[in-house]
């Protein structure tokens, strides 16, 4: 019997005293996972709703707006590092490493509508996306850990809360935001209560007047960030109670664990944490071809759906001459269209191979690009109809995918950075080229880069099916190597 055979059996025998965790105390810890991903919505995606408040109180423009929101996607970048390292490392404190950094998140929160200047809250959304690299990670791993070859479900169910969030966001936002309407004023006059704001302003000339933005209401939005900072504070208590719990539970149970290397990850090198051969059963260029898909597919997926969020709001005001009032309606609309798309396949990924979900979702996506650039470029309620499956269709490309990478590969801490890493490298590219667009160019550029984010993630989608067929379901072929090594060693 070889020395990693002997290992692995004597880390069973340790273990197996140890109680396992039910279905009870799984789905309950999966229903406050749910949880986590709704606070990451409260804290994140508040910057949509309030975007036009916070060129107000900066006095900049959406440009620049968008620069210091995708510090965000910035702050990725040392979190996946972080992130992949602590969860290899240190991988029975995810539940501590989830709340420490949920507190983190609403402090920053709390700290962002006071923020004086563009420069100080590009570093505020630095830490906030710091820290969402690291629950992002240390969550997943954990459900995949409760649920092994069977978390596809939970998985795009885990990320249905973030719609949620996302979607409560506006009804509670809107009572604070700035209310502003568009005045005609004589050049030759100046006015010190008129506060020009782009894109609604962008003076339009006539024979002797310009139209300029008045502010009719003051902003108060520092309340709507006290209310998710301190929601998010009050959920981060669950994971110090989860972590104290765990004790009792074994890390492994070997007849549970098919796909899972026989190393277990603590006792890896940090060679192998960072090497694609040891996610895929020592497949070297398999390793490489699926990671660079995987870190691709991200990156788009990721900065696609920041720009639907970021932007949705915006561009119903400044080009379909939305409301307010209506604009956070349909941004409010959005989120449940998002919330219910990840319910549904959610679901549907019970019966449905992952293989074919990713198809359907990318497919329907961009089928749903088209039709918007076709008719809801002027018509408001051609806007409103496609908004709905828009939201559906977008909400199950990251989930999804982190189901299928699943499924064709172990997924390490290492290998979820790499996924949170695209995503970061996506969110700084396509904020600041719509951020450049819609500023220079006009509203209607957004409908232009939801139609090129679309149909690049349906090609992304059809090869990682192409590659990813080369070896199929990793749970099967680990098994199968598993028992040869033991029937090997079973004849020695």
């Amino acid at each position: 019997m070889d020395t990693e055979t002997k290992k692995e059996l004597e880390f069973q025998d340790i273990n197996a005293g140890k109680a396992s965790k039910s279905t009870v105390a799984k789905v309950t810890e999966t229903g406050f996972l749910v949880a986590t991903w709704l606070a990451l919505g409260l804290y994140l995606e508040i910057f949509g709703p309030t975007q036009k408040d916070l060129v107000l109180k900066l006095g900049t423009d959406y440009e620049h707006i968008a620069v210091a929101i995708s510090g965000r996607s910035v702050g990725l970048f040392p979190g996946c590092v972080l992130g992949g390292l602590l969860v290899d490392r240190f991988g029975r404190w995810c539940h501590v490493m989830v709340a420490v950094c949920l507190d983190i998140a609403a402090v920053v929160t709390m700290a962002i509508p006071y923020s004086p200047s563009v420069e100080l809250l590009w570093v505020f959304c630095f830490i906030g996306g710091l820290v969402e690299s690291v629950i992002n990670i240390a969550g997943q791993k954990l459900i995949l850990k409760l649920w092994l070859e069977k978390s596809a479900t939970p998985m795009i169910l885990l990320h249905s809360g973030y719609g949620i969030g996302s979607f409560v966001i506006p009804l509670y936002t809107n009572p604070f935001l700035a209310l502003v309407k568009t005045v005609d004023v004589p050049l030759e006059n100046t006015y010190s209560n008129v506060t020009e704001m782009p894109y609604i302003n962008h003076t339009l000339l006539y024979t002797n007047v310009t139209q300029e933005t008045q502010i009719i209401k003051q902003s108060r939005i520092e309340y709507s960030y006290m209310i998710s900072a301190g929601l998010v504070l009050i959920h981060s208590l669950s994971f110090y109670f989860f972590q104290i719990r765990e004790r009792q539970f074994q890390d492994v149970n070997l007849e549970k664990t098919i796909g899972k290397s026989i190393k277990p990850e603590k006792d890896r090198s940090l060679i192998e944490m960072v090497n694609p051969a040891t996610c895929t059963g020592g497949r070297t260029c398999y390793g490489v071809q699926l990671f660079l898909l995987i870190f691709l597919y991200f990156a788009n997926a990721g900065g696609g759906e920041r720009v639907v969020a970021n932007f949705i709001r915006s561009f119903s005001i400044d080009q379909l001459q939305f409301s307010n009032d209506d604009a956070s309606y349909i941004n409010t609309a959005f989120w449940i269209s998002f919330t219910v798309g990840r319910v549904v396949f959610s679901v549907a990924a019970r019966w449905v191979s992952i293989r074919i979900l990713i198809l359907i979702q990318t497919s329907g996506l961009t089928v749903i690009a088209i039709l918007m650039n076709i008719f809801a470029k002027h018509n408001t309620m051609a806007h409103w109809v496609l908004v709905q499956p828009l939201g559906v269709f977008i909400a199950p490309l990251w989930p999804s995918c982190v189901a299928w990478t699943d499924y064709h590969m172990e997924l390490t801490g290492i290998g979820m950075s790499i996924i949170l890493l695209g995503g970061s490298v996506g969110g700084i590219c396509h904020l600041r080229l719509i951020g450049y667009l819609y500023e220079n160019f006009g509203p209607q550029t957004f409908l232009y880069q939801v139609m090129g984010y679309a149909g690049l993630a349906l090609l992304l989608a059809v090869a990682l099916d192409v590659v990813g067929s080369q070896h199929g379901n990793r749970f099967l072929w680990n098994k199968a190597e598993r028992e040869k090594e033991v029937n090997n060693s079973e004849r020695l």
